[in-house]
């Protein structure tokens, strides 16, 4: 049981965490403004030798919100068959995450920061691909 300890107590921790740090309308913009907020957390940490810090802003990028389901159905009809990639790269953002998270916490500085290249990558890819054209449907009313 001693053994199983501190795997329950980071499970409890974990669980405990906020989703999230916003209220009220929760909207796609909002969520990719908190996730700025979560990438600059994880930078900060590789220069100050902060793994807390790291391990917090990629947790909270991989816990971020889900897009509002009304937005979802925006989007999907914008992008039709190209949805699934646009999806994709939101689920190599979270793994990647997960990948940074759990390096930070066994302080595996080499391997968060290969992980954090690779999600920084797949969001920039996203944001060339899809941004202006999910702000443009999400902005119409």
């Amino acid at each position: 049981m001693l053994k199983k300890l501190p795997l329950l107590i980071a499970t409890l921790a974990i669980l405990a965490v906020p989703v999230t740090g916003l209220t009220g309308d929760t909207t796609l913009k909002a969520i990719m403004q908190e996730m700025r907020l979560n990438f600059l957390d994880i930078t900060d940490g590789f220069l100050l030798d902060d793994f807390n810090k790291i391990a917090d802003g990629a947790l909270a990028i991989a816990e971020h919100p889900r897009i509002p389901p009304e937005q979802v159905e925006r989007v999907a009809a914008e992008l039709g068959a190209e949805m699934p990639v646009f999806k994709n790269f939101d689920v190599q953002v979270h793994e990647l995450s997960l990948e940074i998270y759990k390096a930070a916490r066994e302080q595996d500085r080499a391997a968060a920061v290969t992980a954090y290249q690779g999600m920084v990558a797949a969001c920039f890819d996203c944001h060339a691909a899809y941004r202006e054209r999910v702000a443009a449907v999400l902005a119409e009313k």
